[in-house]
């Protein structure tokens, strides 16, 4: 037992003791004196549970937030890149329609293999 339960004992034996000595009024003026103040000791340590509860459920439910905006955020990244490269993609396919349709040369001419062979070969030679 540590000392201040110890203490505790002791003065209780000691208020006990004395209590056959008091008239009855006393006494029982102690008694409800007593209750109430292990009343408020049970209400105290009943709060201080609560209190420790809604401690544990608000970090809890930080956690989730904290997660959830982490995830949001992701999502809205994964997302808007889709549709960046979506766009940069059909800017590419407007550009190479733009040019198919300004050109001079037949669609026939785009399946002859013989052109495909040119065009690739021009390429080269141009990247050089």
């Amino acid at each position: 037992m540590n000392e201040n339960t110890e203490f505790g004992y002791k003065a209780r034996q000691i208020l006990n003791d004395g209590i056959d000595q008091l008239d009855n009024k006393t006494s029982r003026h102690l008694q409800e004196i007593r209750q109430m103040a292990i009343g408020h000791q049970r209400v105290k340590i009943a709060g201080l549970r609560l209190a420790g509860f809604s401690q544990v459920v608000g970090q809890e439910a930080f956690s989730w937030l904290r997660n959830g905006i982490a995830v949001l955020a992701l999502v809205t990244g994964s997302v808007g890149t889709y549709y960046w490269n979506a766009f940069q993609d059909s800017k590419e396919f407007e550009e190479i329609d733009s040019a198919l349709l300004a050109d001079e040369l037949s669609p026939s001419a785009y399946l002859d293999r013989g052109f495909q062979a040119w065009l690739e070969h021009a390429s080269h030679s141009s990247a050089q």
